[in-house]
Order: structure tokens, then C-alpha cells, then sequence
């Protein structure tokens, strides 16, 4: 039976792109460029990452239009579910010596009226600081810098975990060498990955970025928004150390999600 979405859209991506070949004359020797790197793309198990880098943070634009609330960002390549479940207080798991800067994470989630998501799940991860994710870079451990922790009865959330740095996407395979002949790096800025569940509104997919962090301003995956930018506060106080049983200065970043009710529309629709 005939799909009238999926009618629509291969058909309009059909005509665009044949009006975009005729505009560039593209020749048989380029087609065939092209549909070589999709197939060596698949073998090296980079479709995500190369499909993330160019039209994901599009889709994503697409969708914040004329949304309230907070923004949401990519996912990218690395999400996993089933990250383990974490117990108050807050801290993903993570190596005895792991590398990097503390950091307190911490803000609250409220819908788009100010009420509190109380128990709302909240599921983070980011890379270490070495620029590597754990269960993709088998240097690392399973579950590194990956956990999920629940909101108080305010919607409030606080968990420690390292300040993670940027880092250089895969640079070797084909989508490397595409933004190479780009003029373009391959390095992402600094960030948090989060996504946010509660049974009232749905589930939302966020990035943190730090202000003043490299590469805000030309990130590979262009996925930076103003909105997603938070700042990153030093902390080196003895009575701040102390109150957080620390024995060497530590950073702490406040974000404060806004969940728009039409993401609730949008999570039954898929459902």
C-alpha cells in the first residue's frame, strides 16, 4: 500500500536533487564519486556519524521552530540506552583515577508553566578527557561517563562528573576526508550530552556547551545554538572544597530545562 508521506519526501529529494545536477552539470565520474563514499561510509560503519555531521542539527532546526521551551540539540552517534542507573548522590561512573576537572552539573527541569518535573529520568554522557566515549573506544571502560539519575520533588538535579574536553571526530575514514576537501576541521567543542524523560511530557535530546569553549564558533557538526550555551564556573575556595569534600579547585555549570508540552504530542505520535 502506497505511503503519501514517504511519497512525498523521496519524491521532492528526487527532484531537488536533480534540479541541483543539472544547475552543477555533475558528471558520471562524480555520481559515481558520490555513490562510492556512501557505500565505503557504510563499511566503515561511519552512515551515522557522517549523516550526524551534515543534516542532523537541520533536522533538529526543523524541529525547535516554534517551539517553546528549551532547545533541543543532535543526538549524535554515541547514545546508548540502558546507561546504568545511578543513586543519590549523583555521580557518573567513572574511573578511580579518571582524568579531568570535577564538575557539578547541576539545574532544574520544569515544564513550560514553571511546574517542577518531579522523578523526571535524566540520561547523560560525554566523552572523557581525551576526547573518548566508553562503549565506542575500547580503551575505555563499558558505561564510562555514562549514567541516568532522577529529578528531587522540585525538578532539581545535581550530579558530578569530569569537565570534558573537545575532541576530533574519526579523521581517517570517509567523512574525514570529506570535510577535508571541505576546508573544514574535524574537531567538536566541548559538551554534555543529555536526554530527558518524564511520563507528562515526553522526552527531550539536549547538548551543553561551555561559553568561551574552542570551536563554539565552528563546530564539524555546526549543532551549536546560543540557547545551548552555559557557563562554566570555577571554583577554589577552602569552604567551597570543603563542603564538597574536595581537595582541589572544581567547576560547576547550572542548566535549567524547559520541556515544552508539544514534545508530549510528538512522543505519542511516534508511539
Amino acid at each position: 500500500m502506497p505511503n503519501a508521506r514517504a511519497q512525498e519526501l523521496v519524491e521532492g529529494l528526487q527532484k531537488t536533487i536533480f534540479e541541483f545536477m543539472r544547475e552543477h552539470k555533475v558528471t558520471h565520474d562524480e555520481y559515481r564519486v558520490a555513490t562510492d563514499l556512501l557505500a565505503e561510509t557504510i563499511q566503515a560503519g561511519e552512515q551515522s556519524l557522517l549523516y550526524d555531521i551534515f543534516f542532523e542539527a537541520e533536522v533538529t532546526d526543523i524541529a525547535n521552530t516554534g517551539r517553546d521551551g528549551s532547545p533541543e540539540a543532535i543526538e549524535g552517534p554515541f547514545y546508548l540506552p540502558g546507561a546504568p542507573e545511578l543513586e543519590a548522590p549523583f555521580m557518573l561512573t567513572q574511573r578511580a583515577d579518571e582524568k579531568g576537572d570535577v564538575l557539578l552539573f547541576m539545574g532544574r527541569v520544569t515544564d513550560t508553566a514553571g511546574r517542577p518535573l518531579a522523578d523526571a529520568e535524566i540520561d547523560l554522557w560525554h566523552a572523557d578527557a581525551d576526547g573518548r566515549y566508553s562503549n565506542i573506544d575500547p580503551s575505555v571502560p563499558a558505561w564510562n561517563l555514562r549514567g541516568r539519575f532522577r529529578t528531587d520533588a522540585e525538578g532539581r538535579y545535581k550530579v558530578r562528573t569530569i569537565v570534558p574536553q573537545s575532541y576530533e571526530i574519526p579523521k581517517c575514514g570517509p567523512t574525514g576526508r570529506v570535510l577535508d576537501a571541505l576546508g573544514r576541521h574535524c574537531f567538536r567543542p566541548a559538551h554534555l550530552h543529555v536526554k530527558i524523560r518524564h511520563p507528562d511530557v515526553g522526552e527531550m535530546t539536549s547538548q551543553i556547551y561551555f561559553k568561551g569553549g574552542r570551536y563554539l564558533e565552528s563546530d564539524s557538526a555546526n549543532a551549536v545554538r546560543d540557547g545551548l550555551i552555559a557557563e562554566l564556573i570555577r571554583h577554589e575556595r577552602d569552604e567551597d572544597l570543603a563542603a564538597h569534600n574536595l581537595d582541589k579547585p572544581y567547576f560547576d555549570v547550572t542548566y535549567n530545562f524547559v520541556l515544552p508540552s508539544g514534545v508530549l504530542a510528538v512522543a505519542r505520535a511516534v508511539a
